[in-house]
């Protein structure tokens, strides 16, 4: 196991604050307490994947970073297990701390929040004692990237979080293979010499151009009627 790095923890710290606060600065109200609920679930998220993978670990099924370097179908046998394991604790770390009430914004800044945290811990973990340049930059980014491939998760939980259990049984799942197979995807990119950056940048782009596209597309909100219900009148 890598040694602790007090440096790159406070640098992975500060990283996971900025973001976290970064994707709740547009929501209406209540901006700190959106940060703080996504930074605590991604704590849990990232404690649920670290005891899932020791579990895998302990049946013989760890999906090593090792088997997806050696190609072929244990490559992407361990791919799909890693973007599940990861993915599916981002999403019980999300449910941890979201609120049925909340709008669709609210939601999707907690789930930053909580990529955040996960990517930063991630890369103090994992990165520890590593190149000081890669440290860095995953440090910086790695949130931004988690974020992304979790972008379907908050989705998905804020639709149904206005929509009702029901709604909540059929998207979610549908919302956690769509984040684990573009995980799944981005890792195997990462691991073919020839189209690494090209794969994983197309992974990237996917959810992003979707949320573009919904935006773009979705109607108008109706404007909300007067207090009264009838038109100002000009005297």
């Amino acid at each position: 196991m890598a040694s602790f790095d007090p440096s790159l923890a406070a640098l992975t710290a500060v990283s996971a604050i900025g973001w976290s606060l970064a994707g709740a600065a547009r929501v209406a109200r209540g901006q700190r307490q959106v940060a703080l609920r996504g930074l605590l679930g991604g704590g849990a998220a990232f404690g649920v994947a670290v005891s899932t993978y020791q579990l895998l670990s302990l049946g013989g099924l760890d999906p090593r970073w090792e088997r997806v370097l050696g190609g072929g179908w244990p490559a992407v046998i361990a791919t799909l297990s890693i973007g599940l394991v990861e993915e599916g604790a981002k999403l019980a770390g999300l449910l941890l701390v979201v609120r049925q009430a909340w709008r669709p914004g609210q939601v999707m800044a907690m789930t930053i929040g909580v990529a955040a945290a996960f990517g930063a811990l991630e890369t103090a973990l994992s990165l520890a004692g590593g190149p000081p340049s890669a440290a860095i930059a995953r440090a910086l980014l790695s949130p931004v990237a988690h974020a992304v491939l979790a972008a379907p998760l908050g989705f998905a939980v804020a639709h149904a979080a206005r929509r009702g259990r029901r709604t909540a049984l059929a998207v979610i799942p549908l919302a956690l293979g769509v984040s684990a197979l573009l995980h799944a995807a981005g890792d195997l990119s990462l691991a073919s010499p020839r189209w690494g950056q090209v794969g994983y940048a197309s992974a990237l782009l996917a959810p992003v151009l979707v949320l573009f596209l919904h935006a773009r597309l979705a109607p108008a909100p109706m404007p909300l009627p007067s207090p009264t219900g009838t038109r100002d009148r000009r005297r």
